[in-house]
């Protein structure tokens, strides 16, 4: 077949806008991340597809990726360490590496596997961040028709929720006629906001609510346990029971899926600890204001779910008084996200000296569903076949120990959800001996049950639930 370009050449018209500026502080978090990683390590590099209509010719794919790239200014920045402090600089005019790959030169390897062993071999080499575009491309065709479009990018230039703002817009630009709509607000006018005067009064805002908590936070919640390296236990559920409970909670009491698991997952960290209440510092895309709804690039933050567990709160305690308590704790974190997280880590620092506590032990939840806007929630069960249908789900519940190369920064407990559509799937990475002699598959295991139980038990109070798992 002819030659294939190896890039996209872009060219953006920048005029009258800056072109450099301090990092917005979701950026500064995951900078701050990548520093503390080893070298050249390439665990948070992110990657998505994107399907090609029929009928669409390679020139016009490459055509809709060059003007993806010159729509969102983090796909074409470079992220530099300076004296004063790191910047981002968007670049006005280059080139995106790109890949064709010819499926019929594969052999007999269907698109599926193919773009499983293409992706990760686009997605796995290491960004140089300060040299290199964050971003690479690959178009799979076959006989010279082009079926899918592969991009990586490394995680200071998107998160996951950003990452899937691109797939949505790269599959708007390969309609036919082109869907064009007007690009979200970009980091640089992100940074003109936080500060500015309603950006500091807020970010003030958030850092005296977390200031209120970390006053009476338990230690075990951000205390590290061992002098050593991190030293990580990992586990892994896939679970249709445990999706079908959580999902029939939130059903029955009108609470968002992922609250009865942020709710449980507490309430479970708190009797494993042996304390009257858990935190976990939530990772949450602060897309909250119209304008920055739209906006690609790294926009994490972390936000402050807190519940108080104590057996007296809990006595006399329904399941449904219970989550409707967690979703006004989740709402309240949401609320109070956005700050310099320099400034939470000094607040930390700070505490941490007075208590006479080394920190850096913290507890993390993770809705990693970036293609969440895509999934329809699954049809309600009616609750007298409720139990019938999770017991004959029970026997499918898988549970392993991967072998996992990722360092969560500075974490005792790290959960990540990964799907709660017809399978529950969980992740949970912790630090060796937070739980003593408890490691992450008993901690999902009892998750499971705790959640099955408070699905078809309809008289268990969060009392009963939470002896249960003690």
């Amino acid at each position: 077949m002819d030659r294939q370009p190896s890039t996209i050449a872009f060219r953006t018209d920048r005029a009258g806008r800056a072109s450099e500026g301090p990092l917005i502080w979701a950026q500064l978090a995951i900078w701050d991340v990548f520093r503390w990683l080893p070298p050249d390590d390439t665990t948070l590099n992110l990657l998505v597809s994107c399907p090609v209509p029929p009928g669409r010719d390679l020139p016009a794919v490459l055509g809709a990726l060059r003007l993806l790239v010159e729509r969102h200014d983090s796909l074409h920045t470079l992220y530099l360490d300076t004296p004063d402090s790191p910047i981002q600089r968007v670049v006005d005019a280059g080139e995106i590496p790109l890949q064709v790959h010819e499926l019929d030169d594969l052999g007999d390897v269907g698109l599926e596997e193919a773009a499983a062993d293409l992706g990760e071999a686009l997605r796995r080499p290491w960004f140089d961040i300060g040299a290199d575009l964050p971003l690479r491309a690959a178009v799979l065709v076959r006989s010279g028709e082009p079926l899918l479009v592969l991009l990586a990018a490394s995680h200071m230039a998107v998160d996951g929720w950003s990452f899937n703002i691109v797939r949505g817009d790269l599959a708007n630009l390969l309609a036919d006629p082109p869907v064009v709509v007007e690009p979200g607000q970009q980091p640089l006018e992100r940074g003109e906001y936080e500060r500015s005067e309603i950006g500091r009064r807020r970010e003030a805002k958030a850092l005296a609510f977390w200031a209120r908590h970390l006053e009476s936070l338990p230690a075990s919640m951000f205390e590290r346990v061992g002098d050593g390296p991190p030293n990580l236990d990992w586990g892994l559920i896939q679970s249709p029971a445990l999706a079908l409970a959580a999902n029939s909670l939130a059903a029955r009491h009108g609470v968002p899926p992922a609250t009865v698991l942020l709710g449980a997952t507490t309430m479970q960290l708190a009797a494993y600890t042996g304390e009257d209440d858990a935190a976990l510092r939530m990772i949450v895309s602060t897309r909250f204001r119209r304008a920055s709804r739209g906006l690609v690039g790294a926009f994490n933050e972390n936000a402050l779910f807190r519940l108080d567990c104590a057996p007296a709160r809990l006595d006399a305690e329904t399941v449904e008084e219970f989550l409707r308590r967690s979703a006004n704790a989740a709402l309240a974190a949401y609320a109070h996200c956005e700050y310099d997280p320099r400034a939470l880590d000094a607040l930390f620092a700070d505490l941490a000296e007075r208590r006479g506590i080394v920190p850096d032990g913290y507890c993390f939840f993770n809705d990693t569903r970036y293609s969440l806007l895509d999934a329809e929630p699954p049809a309600p069960v009616p609750q007298e076949e409720l139990a019938e249908r999770v017991a004959d789900l029970l026997p499918a519940t898988k549970l392993r120990s991967p072998v996992i190369d990722r360092l969560p920064k500075h974490a005792n407990f790290f959960m990540f959800l990964m799907d709660l559509g017809e399978t529950a799937e969980l992740m949970l990475c912790v630090e060796h001996g937070f739980f003593g002699r408890r490691g992450p598959l008993g901690f999902l295991s009892d998750l499971e049950r705790l959640i099955v139980r408070s699905a078809i038990d309809e008289t268990a109070t969060t009392a009963a639930l939470h002896a249960s798992v003690r």
